[in-house]
């Protein structure tokens, strides 16, 4: 299992499925997740599963339990995959980064 830290519009490419972490609630996440073609749009309570299919499963958590008003923008997102499918983050994909060494900026989501 892989745990990945999202913000709002930051994406997650997961096998053939992209991932947009569209909004923060309290209670859980709304993901954006496009395949093949096809869009929706789903809301997802923490620690419940999201099923993309019969082997890739994603279960989003708040990204800190202790102070909510510092984390209200994003969520950590578990995915759980087969080795071979690949998981990538939106900046990584891309070849951009936050590094302030390399001057290269961080753009959002990739889709």
């Amino acid at each position: 299992m892989l745990t990945v830290t999202r913000r709002i519009g930051e994406s997650l490419k997961v096998g053939d499925y992209r991932l947009v972490m569209r909004a923060r609630r309290v209670g859980g996440v709304t993901l954006t997740t496009l395949h093949r073609g096809h869009i929706s749009i789903k809301d997802i309570e923490f620690g419940h599963p999201l099923k993309l299919n019969h082997e890739i499963t994603v279960y989003p958590y708040p990204s800190n339990r202790e102070s909510l008003s510092k984390s209200i923008g994003q969520a950590k997102l578990s995915v759980s995959a087969p080795k071979h499918i690949k998981v990538e983050r939106d900046e990584i994909e891309t070849g951009f980064c936050r590094n302030t060494k390399t001057n290269q900026p961080f753009i959002g989501v990739m889709s």
